[in-house]
């Protein structure tokens, strides 16, 4: 399975949000994605197979320091190395615009996301309570160095 990564542009918005419709509980609007891609500070990618977007992955690159908004997989394709690929353009990316470090919030209930950011060099830093729509805390974690 050849998976592309490669940077959002304005027609993948309706596939981009459709998969997040798949994968989150409570989602971006389309204007969300919409207003994203005129945001000078976000970058996001999608990540396709044979054209078809199967996943997609958004961070603000703000100063020196990167803000991941979300990474989103299609459920048949996770577990085969989509959202480690899109994760790894994203560092990339934030690196070669000058940041630093790298920060994120999951929720404290999403253990296959934690597993990911841990084993990429992510570091559980804090807690926000009641960070998602539906009371569900948040844990803040934290990559620096980026270039290492």
């Amino acid at each position: 399975m050849k998976i592309n990564v490669r940077p959002m542009k304005s027609n993948d918005i309706h596939s981009v949000f459709l998969v997040d419709q798949q994968c989150f509980e409570y989602n971006w609007t389309i204007e969300s994605y919409e207003s994203e891609v005129n945001n000078m500070l976000a970058n996001y990618l999608v990540a396709e197979i044979n054209g078809e977007i199967i996943g997609f992955g958004g961070f603000w690159a703000v100063i020196d320091e990167a803000q991941i908004t979300n990474i989103g997989v299609l459920e048949n394709y996770r577990r085969c190395g989509v959202a480690q690929n899109l994760l790894n353009e994203m560092v990339n990316q934030a690196f070669m615009k000058g940041c630093l470090s790298m920060t994120l919030e999951v929720r404290v209930d999403n253990k296959p996301a934690i597993a990911l950011y841990e084993a990429n060099g992510f570091e559980k830093s804090g807690v926000r309570s009641n960070y998602y729509d539906n009371k569900i805390d948040g844990i803040i974690m934290w990559r620096y160095n980026l270039g290492e």
